[in-house]
């Protein structure tokens, strides 16, 4: 049966999840919805919809396309029904009720202001408490290299083999994990062999949000980085809605691009030209984990406005996993890297639960 810490992280991952969910994609109805805000202020998700409402449409089509005749009246019910969807709760009010509820607005921003100080206390403890665990990871990375000797025996016969290093710690550690494995491909898996070391830690400046490390080694044959770096920039207002991210340039050796692959495209040549058709490669960019180190930027309104809400839905979707993957590794991967790469931790999949559902059945 499962351990208890795969409940745990189960727990953890619903948590994570849920934490996520200011930038998560809008609902069908969240995405029709005008841009005003009522109360508060909009999720990520929503600035960039909203921003892509109030463009113009984008279909450059040389004529208009036919106008549909106008869609009956809804039924009474159903008209209600979106009007209290969409209604200002302020226009119910007397007067008396709106004074108390901007009054209450007034407390909200003593609130957020207090909020923001808690933050930043908050990243000083965490900063304080990375600076404690530095230690105990700095000798996980020994142990795992084969550098510090293991004097226990841990009940374990010898067996014959030379101690050395744990291989593919790092790699199996991450493709354990059921949210960052999906972006790992194979070319990825074998420079992530080379993978030595993870680090993260809080940023204590004027902008909120955390940096990760990801240290290679030194015969790592794929690019000459020996340390790339990711920085995820927070809106200060939110814990989790994402303001920039930026990510180490990869300086990648010839034919190790892995966030690339080679694609023949065949040229034709003049007209009347009967000799045989040439081709010519061309790169083309593909799913690759360190596409993680080259993120899109989050547009401002300008730049919004000019995209369609289909390509505003497809960067958001990119942003959002993203933002997973990095908050998956500092928060759950680097503290526990241990029980990630032996799975102990790690949820079963659908097909796991079945089957040990099954092999427990009484009958």
């Amino acid at each position: 049966m499962r351990p208890n810490s795969s409940i745990d992280i189960g727990l953890q991952l619903l948590s994570m999840k849920q934490a996520l969910g200011a930038s998560a994609l809008c609902s069908g109805v969240a995405a029709n919805r005008s841009a005003k805000v009522l109360f508060g202020r909009p999720t990520f998700a929503q600035r960039l919809l909203n921003f892509s409402a109030a463009a113009a449409p984008k279909n450059n089509k040389k004529a208009p396309a036919p106008v549909a005749p106008p869609p009956p009246p809804p039924e009474e019910e159903e008209a209600e029904f979106m009007d209290d969807a969409f209604m200002d709760p302020m226009d119910s009010l007397a007067v008396p009720q709106r004074r108390r509820v901007l009054a209450m607005k007034d407390v909200q921003k003593q609130y957020d202001a207090l909020h923001r100080d808690y933050q930043a206390e908050l990243a000083q403890l965490q900063h304080k408490y990375n600076l404690k665990y530095a230690p105990l990871y700095d000798e996980r990375r020994e142990l795992f290299l084969g550098r510090k000797p293991v004097t226990d025996k841990y009940e374990l016969e010898d067996d014959g083999e030379k101690d050395g290093p744990v291989p593919e710690f790092w790699l199996n550690a991450l493709a354990n994990h059921n949210k960052i494995s999906p972006f790992i491909s194979e070319r990825d898996s074998e420079v992530l062999k080379y993978l030595e070391d993870i680090r993260s830690e809080v940023l204590v400046g004027e902008e909120r949000g955390f940096k990760l490390s990801f240290h290679f080694a030194e015969n790592n044959p794929h690019f000459k980085n020996k340390v790339l770096e990711k920085v995820y920039v927070l809106e200060p207002e939110d814990d989790v809605v994402p303001k920039h991210f930026t990510g180490t340039p990869i300086q990648w050796k010839e034919g190790c691009d892995t966030t690339v692959e080679l694609q023949k495209r065949r040229v034709k040549g003049p007209k009347g030209d009967k000799s045989k058709p040439a081709f010519v490669t061309e790169k083309v960019p593909c799913e690759s984990f360190f596409t993680l180190f080259d993120p899109p930027q989050v547009p401002n309104e300008e730049s919004a406005n000019s995209m369609s809400e289909e390509e505003l839905e497809e960067l958001e979707e990119v942003l959002s996993n993203d933002f997973e993957v990095g908050f998956a590794i500092k928060d759950q991967v680097i503290p526990r890297a241990v029980e990630w790469f032996t799975g102990e931790i790690a949820p079963l999949s659908d097909a796991d639960y079945d089957d040990e559902y099954e092999e427990g059945e009484d009958y």
